[in-house]
């Protein structure tokens, strides 16, 4: 009786494992970014002075755009090879002083051929446009779009998704852009900077509320709901 059980119990769980669903809990990390210390339970270097706000969509951090960057000691997409990365923040208008301003950078410091980055480009009608990089030793490629622009002083939500070479990029939940690109794993011991380009350059201004980082392609319907705009 005692070894039916023990049978039973395995097959159960083994059948379990079998129909959880692709977007179960192990494949997906939300950071919160609303400490100086702790972000999705890893350590943070800070440099400048960012600092920790009350916003009308919650605890979130600021950046003053001139020396202000979180350094997480944690590579979120592992050994993925294909993955969504979403962001949601609200970018202050720092044209012209940061016309170029990176927010979301993984890079590990021995191999700088392998990362991806996040960014923003600004121009003087107070808008921004995304640019989404993937760089590897096979090749890069860079998706922007001057013409695709969105105001300053709101609340956005930004994404991209890797998966098979096909590389995308979306802006409040629609499709901005697409491309083709070889991304190659980055290394386990690869950071993450938030709020700066990895090298210390070209600073973000605004307050970034969450990320969150899926090891599988996503869907628009399946992402972060866009906080409204108040």
């Amino acid at each position: 009786m005692k070894f039916f059980f023990a049978l039973l119990l395995a097959s159960t769980t083994f059948l379990l494992a079998c129909t959880a669903p692709k977007g179960s809990l192990a494949s997906t990390l939300q950071w919160d970014i609303n400490s100086l210390n702790k972000i999705g339970g890893a350590s943070v270097e800070v440099l400048g002075n960012p600092q920790v706000v009350s916003t009308i969509q919650g605890t979130a951090v600021r950046f003053d755009g001139d020396g202000d960057r979180l350094l997480v000691n944690a590579n979120p997409l592992g050994d993925a090879t294909e993955f969504t990365i979403e962001i949601i923040f609200n970018p202050a208008d720092a044209y012209p002083n940061n016309v170029e301003p990176r927010f979301f950078h993984i890079e590990s410091a021995d191999n700088p051929n392998r990362r991806v980055t996040i960014e923003l480009r600004l121009n003087d009608k107070k808008q921004w446009y995304l640019d989404a990089y993937i760089k590897s030793e096979k090749s890069q490629f860079t998706l922007i779009d001057p013409t695709k622009v969105h105001p300053m002083g709101e609340w956005a939500h930004a994404a991209i998704t890797y998966k098979n070479r096909e590389f995308v990029s979306y802006v409040n939940g629609k499709k901005e852009l697409v491309g083709q690109v070889d991304y190659l794993p980055i290394a386990n011991a690869a950071k993450t900077s938030i709020g700066a380009r990895m090298n210390q350059v070209h600073w973000f201004n605004g307050d970034i509320l969450q990320a969150r980082i899926s090891r599988r392609i996503l869907s628009p319907a399946e992402f972060l709901t866009l906080p409204a705009n108040k």
